[in-house]
């Protein structure tokens, strides 16, 4: 690819996501949920969370605070080969 194609492709925005954890419930379950009610995830509290781009997996990290902003601090970012095997 030419330098100036590439210089372009730079500017594309992409969307991050972290996903905290999951869980399974039933519509039954679902349907009780209310206010201030808790969900438990699949992870413990100081676990890595995973940092995807667009819907991709590329990254663990740890939510962390700065500002009053919920923030990710990256710790380990993925090659093609080890994504395969963290999915």
């Amino acid at each position: 690819m030419p330098h100036n194609s590439m210089n372009m492709l730079l500017d594309v925005p992409l969307g991050i996501s972290v996903q905290l954890g999951q869980t399974k419930m039933s519509i039954r379950q679902l349907l009780k949920l209310k206010r201030g009610k808790l969900v438990r995830l699949n992870r413990l509290s100081g676990e890595a969370v995973d940092v995807f781009i667009d819907g991709k997996l590329l990254a663990k990290g740890e939510v962390t605070v700065e500002n009053n902003q919920i923030c990710v601090r990256i710790g380990t970012l993925y090659s093609a080969s080890e994504k395969f095997k963290n999915l």
